[in-house]
């Protein structure tokens, strides 16, 4: 059935990225709606053992029982992994969590300190972040993937191969490169009419364009680097070509989502959506069968790929270079 469920425990964040999707689609600390940890713990016993549960938010280390959430996850058999911005993670809920030897843990990275602080709209973002990486880094070990994701965007293009070393001066294991998931609005408008329930939350920027000349000479510096523990990866990898026609152009879908028939997407108060990048509801997780909203994601996507999938990082498979 679902192999792995996207658990967005809060839409509540203490920075407010401006790429942030969230953020775009007005739900970023909407107030309300969250489900109790006993809710919850009803939701993960209808995965069988071996689900891999994906901890997200918003900013998941917000709730105060994130960490009784991931053990509950661990007692049913099943795996976690914990998406953060890393400014919460420290002391006792670091320890706590360390202790359960997550999956992964993947801390959001864009840039040097006064770049990353802007992007994040916190100042202080960035150096509570690198802190508490490494301090989680030294207390987890082997026993959890430390990953680094930068969200490729045009304010970064000049920086990542500065991301990448700090990310492997932080002890990551892999520095993710995730190229900006948006949509333009004439995208957006020709989706409006085919999802009427819930529509989209990519974000809609008009008029978005970066320089793939510079996006690709830093990702080609990396490259260069001698390989000293830290994987270099990118989702999608793209030629120089590429990606202008990802950032400055139309790119179209093709083919067949390899996520969408396998992963469940779990909203903070127990709707299920249809995806990562689609609002559309597939029923209430605490209630409608799992086969149920299966078929309503296999007939929605039974055709043409939408448009709007043209840029959502799910349809890509993650390249390692090295």
């Amino acid at each position: 059935m679902f192999d792995t469920v996207m658990l967005e425990l809060t839409y509540r964040c203490d920075l407010a990225c401006s790429f942030c999707y969230l953020r775009h689609c007005g739900r970023l600390n909407r107030a309300g709606g969250e489900l109790s940890a006993a809710r919850l713990k009803k939701i993960i016993k209808r995965f069988k053992p071996g689900t891999d549960f994906c901890l997200s938010g918003g900013e998941p280390l917000l709730r105060s029982d994130a960490a009784e959430i991931a053990a509950f996850i661990k007692k049913s058999g099943s795996r976690f992994g914990l998406i953060t911005n890393g400014t919460l993670l420290r002391g006792k809920l670091m320890r706590r969590l360390a202790a359960l030897s997550p999956e992964y843990v993947m801390f959001s990275l864009h840039g040097p300190e006064a770049l990353h602080d802007r992007l994040s709209g916190k100042k202080g973002a960035w150096r509570a972040l690198m802190r508490n990486m490494a301090a989680f880094s030294r207390i987890a070990g082997q026993r959890t993937e430390i990953i680094v994701n930068c969200v490729v965007c045009r304010e970064n293009a000049g920086s990542l191969a500065a991301v990448y070393r700090m990310a492997e001066k932080a002890g990551a294991h892999r520095a993710l490169f995730s190229h900006l998931q948006f949509l333009r609005a004439e995208e957006a408008s020709a989706l409006k009419g085919k999802l009427p329930r819930g529509g989209v939350i990519t974000p809609e920027f008009e008029h978005y364009e970066a320089d793939p000349a510079l996006i690709a000479e830093q990702l080609g510096k990396i490259r260069e680097l001698p390989f000293k523990g830290t994987h270099f990866e990118e989702r999608p990898r793209l030629s120089r070509a590429g990606l202008g026609k990802y950032y400055n152009g139309r790119p179209r879908p093709s083919g067949v989502c390899p996520k969408v028939r396998n992963t469940l997407n779990i909203e903070p108060d127990g709707k299920a959506r249809l995806c990562v990048s689609f609002g559309q509801s597939i029923g209430d997780a605490c209630k409608t069968s799992l086969s149920s909203m299966l078929a309503m994601k296999k007939k929605i996507f039974s055709g043409a790929m939408p448009g709007g999938c043209a840029r959502c990082c799910q349809r890509f498979v993650i390249h390692r270079h090295f």
